[in-house]
């Protein structure tokens, strides 16, 4: 019960990082851009919450799975969600599961698409078992 507890305050800290960003744009008028701390602190919580309870899972070769791999497996067969998951395995930067992750973060965010990608992610009962 004390996970559950823990998981509330995550989200509720996450809906006070958006009602920080909203209450910036209504304020600049401007689209949020890299610069912004509100960003920043609500990727932090977006990603603290993605990787809130994890249990611990590695490949073959031993480095850890987070969670890029679990976007990657509930949107590989989708098409057109698979679009973010495409342009971030063609970056040859990013050598990391928690990089790409990130990356598709961003991606999913700049095309306006984070919340309907988590809805996909969700109801891929399979692989979110």
């Amino acid at each position: 019960m004390a996970a559950e507890g823990q998981i509330q305050r995550i989200i509720r800290d996450l809906h006070d990082a958006v009602s920080e960003l909203i209450k910036e744009y209504k304020e600049n008028g401007e689209p949020i851009t890299d610069d912004s701390s509100n960003l920043h602190k609500f990727s932090y919580k977006l990603e603290y919450l993605l990787q809130f309870d994890q249990k611990d899972k590695t490949t073959f070769l031993g480095s850890r799975k987070d969670y890029w791999d679990y976007f990657s497996d509930c949107l590989a067969k989708i098409k057109g969600a698979n679009d973010g998951i495409r342009f971030v395995k063609s970056i040859p930067e990013l050598k990391t599961s928690l990089g790409k992750g990130r990356a598709f973060i961003r991606y999913s965010l700049v095309h306006q698409r984070l919340a309907d990608t988590l809805q996909q992610c969700l109801m891929n009962h399979r692989v979110t078992r």
